[in-house]
């Protein structure tokens, strides 16, 4: 009765929220709604054995009537009739969408109704519907299509119906459709790494990249869940792909976008997770985006993002444990980004899963244990806090920080780091040998069989593993003057954890060259052959000469833009001229930095260029600027006085009264400026070339994604 109740209010709630929304397809008054069985309807058909008895309740309002909608949709497109062909999607679309915004049993509920739509023939007839010449009936049927793409419907779209969706993908100047195959997409992206291949190959990622450059929020948010998923569930090979088709660089402007967080941070969990592939971390470095992750992640609250996910249908229900178990890699791995970001994905679904009192599923997969090393071993604040935070929502115990300096450890630390990982029984052992940080980093397996009693091959097994991490997160600075460690870590940031061995058998910078395997087997005690051997072939490499002195070179342009209104287009311009060869460097999220100002005004002293990106109003702060406080009048001024080759782009920009500018800057009045076109972006690039171009020898300047890499520095001021 208390359910029935609770699902009659959200009905309430919901036929008004969907009534007012712009975005909604037009359903007749006489669609019925998600509540309980009139009395004298029966339908006996139980949809799966052993469903919750609330899941039930809800089905049994929902199923005759999606029934009957499935039939009309049958008995319309038999007979042709547009009209009853999209009242019929219309009504269909409703009752997912109210069963996706259920609380708590939303998840099974909607589940159970799309499955229901594959087994009386919906999908089939909604695959069929897209190769239809009425566009209006291609754009709905798509947007249900989008919605009810579960599992077991994402098995059938890619037995049956994955060359439809292609075909929809080569209509990328399809703006409405758009919306919707990059949903569809989305979801396809989540099948079987042999899916995302065959999506790959037939041009699906090219149409998410050229979709990147839209200023369509829905289509962004799509694009970048998208990619995200495709870096997660594509498999390497779908990752090599991403890098080649420099996927890395256009998640930089779904990454800077100011006005959706949910794009940004699916940009960002892209990129991180193609940062956490060793084979192409150097591209995906390179591509600068990945600077964008920590500070973003570092401004974000958890609980305020996850009340975000509650206006998302597909979102609100949170993950699976076979989603979350994806981030695991990324919270046990080497990068700082995958480990902020992890910990911050699983704060999120604490708090959505908290509501649905599931919190369990997180020790299920083993999250818990990860969370905790982070906390005990990791130096970041943003990661360390996160980590906390998600314990602390999950019901955990919040372990301590222990403290980094393991080679002085006394004998009270290292007990306090046995109870920490679970090794309580061995404490008195451990006393009475009176084993302190030296000690334990020299620890061997044949020292816990003969000295302190672990039997158990499994239990050693599992003491050393956490003694690995142990020494992969200790501070080796007391005792390691030559800084093997950074050396190791260059190689290899597993091999961080054999720096107490080699420093205690007397091996620096100088002498690394003269190792054999022999030695670093016996003496350095590194038992991995594979290990030895890349450490070996490292110290054969010649060692890097030091650049510390060397003045860098300057970039070859200097893009500028006011950060309120034109942080979009900045993004993209910088993306479209590095994929033409420019190396980027971008330094926006630094602004409070002490020597920011000095490094702003010498990158653009040293600037061959300079873009202005002159958006709406980029220049009303320059207005009576007369101390020359704002950093676009600062950056003006420099490129005036130093000869630049300005080029202004603009993009709904007015120009404004030249007295109305500080004297020092209106000679930028008198260059030429080119009009930014959203809709013909390639073209708009060529003009902005050709300016570039003509301040530069040909030989300095790229001609495509091959040609000589030259350096683009990007600012904001705000």
């Amino acid at each position: 009765m208390l359910f029935s109740l609770t699902l009659f209010l959200w009905r309430i709630y919901r036929h008004f929220s969907i009534m007012f929304s712009s975005d909604r397809l037009t359903v007749p008054e006489y669609v019925s709604r998600l509540q309980s069985r009139r009395s004298g309807s029966v339908d006996p058909k139980q949809v799966s054995p052993g469903v919750h008895a609330d899941v039930q309740t809800a089905l049994d309002g929902s199923l005759p009537a999606l029934r009957s909608a499935i039939r009309r949709l049958k008995s319309a497109k038999e007979t042709s009739d547009a009209d009853d062909t999209r009242r019929a999607i219309a009504e269909i679309f409703q009752l997912v969408e109210e069963a996706w915004v259920l609380p708590t049993v939303g998840r099974q509920v909607a589940e159970e109704i799309c499955n229901r739509i594959r087994l009386d023939g919906g999908l089939e007839l909604l695959l069929e519907l897209q190769q239809t010449p009425a566009v209006e009936i291609t754009y709905e049927s798509a947007k249900l299509l989008e919605q009810i793409l579960i599992s077991e419907n994402r098995d059938y779209v890619a037995r049956m119906g994955l060359g439809v969706i292609l075909n929809l993908t080569r209509q990328q100047e399809d703006a409405q459709l758009a919306r919707s195959v990059s949903g569809i997409l989305e979801h396809m992206f989540k099948h079987t790494e042999e899916t995302s291949v065959h999506l790959i190959s037939n041009g699906a990622l090219d149409a998410l990249l050229f979709w990147c450059r839209s200023t369509d929020p829905t289509v962004l948010r799509h694009c970048a869940v998208a990619l995200a998923n495709c870096a997660m569930y594509g498999g390497h090979r779908c990752q090599r792909w991403m890098i080649e088709k420099q996927a890395a660089e256009w998640l930089f402007p779904l990454a800077f976008s100011k006005e959706d967080e949910l794009i940004r941070f699916h940009a960002c969990l892209a990129v991180t997770v193609l940062a956490a592939n060793r084979e192409i971390e150097k591209e995906v470095v390179k591509s600068g985006t990945l600077e964008l992750v920590e500070p973003f992640i570092a401004s974000l609250d958890p609980d305020d993002f996850a009340r975000s996910l509650l206006d998302s249908a597909d979102c609100m229900q949170g993950k699976t444990a076979a989603d979350l178990q994806h981030l695991l890699p990324l919270l046990d791995g080497t990068r700082l980004e995958g480990k902020c970001i992890a910990a911050f994905y699983l704060c999120v679904e604490a708090s959505i899963k908290s509501r649905q009192r599931n919190t369990k599923i997180f020790q299920e997969i083993g999250a818990v244990q990860s969370l905790k090393r982070i906390v005990m071993y990791s130096s970041n604040g943003t990661a360390c806090a996160l980590a906390k935070r998600a314990l602390s929502m999950m019901g955990e115990q919040v372990p301590r920080r222990i403290l980094s300096c393991v080679p002085n450890w006394k004998k009270c630390e290292v007990q306090t780091w046995l109870q920490q990982i679970g090794f309580s029984s061995y404490c008195d052992r451990f006393q009475e040998l009176q084993v302190d940080g030296d000690l334990l980093l020299n620890i061997t397996d044949q020292d816990l069989i003969n000295d302190l009693g672990m039997t158990a091959g499994l239990t050693r097994k599992r003491f050393l593993r956490d003694l690995r991490v142990l020494k992969t997160y200790a501070n080796y600075s007391t005792c390691d003057p030559n800084n093997m460690a950074d050396w190791l870590v260059e190689v290899d940031p597993r091999f961080r954890q054999y720096t107490y061995g080699l420093v205690q058998s007397g091996v620096d910078r100088n002498n690394v060259q003269n190792l054999t395997d022999q030695q670093l087997q016996h003496d350095c005690y590194i038992e991995n052959g594979v290990h030895r051997a890349k450490i070996l072939a490292a110290t054969r490499k010649p060692i890097k000469p030091c650049l510390t002195d060397a003045q860098p070179p300057g970039p070859d342009v200097f893009i500028s833009y006011r950060r309120t209104t034109g942080s979009q287009l900045a993004s993209l311009l910088k993306v479209h001229l590095q994929i033409r060869g420019f190396s980027v460097f971008i330094d926006v999220e630094k602004l409070e930095a002490g020597k920011f100002q000095d490094k702003l005004i010498q990158s653009v002293q040293r600037a061959r260029n300079f873009i202005l990106v002159l958006s709406a109003n980029a220049l009303d702060k320059c207005m009576g600027d007369t101390t020359m406080k704002d950093w676009v009048h600062k950056e003006i001024v420099t490129a005036l006085a130093g000869k630049k080759n300005i080029v202004p782009v603009t993009d709904y920009f007015s120009w404004p009264d030249p007295m109305s500018l500080p004297e020092d800057m209106r000679a930028i009045l008198n260059f030429n400026g080119i009009k930014w076109s959203h809709e013909y972006q390639e073209a708009t690039i060529e003009k902005i070339l050709r300016f570039l171009k003509g301040n530069q020898d040909q030989t300095d300047c790229p001609d495509g994604p091959k040609g000589q890499k030259n350096k683009l520095a990007i600012t904001s001021a705000t």
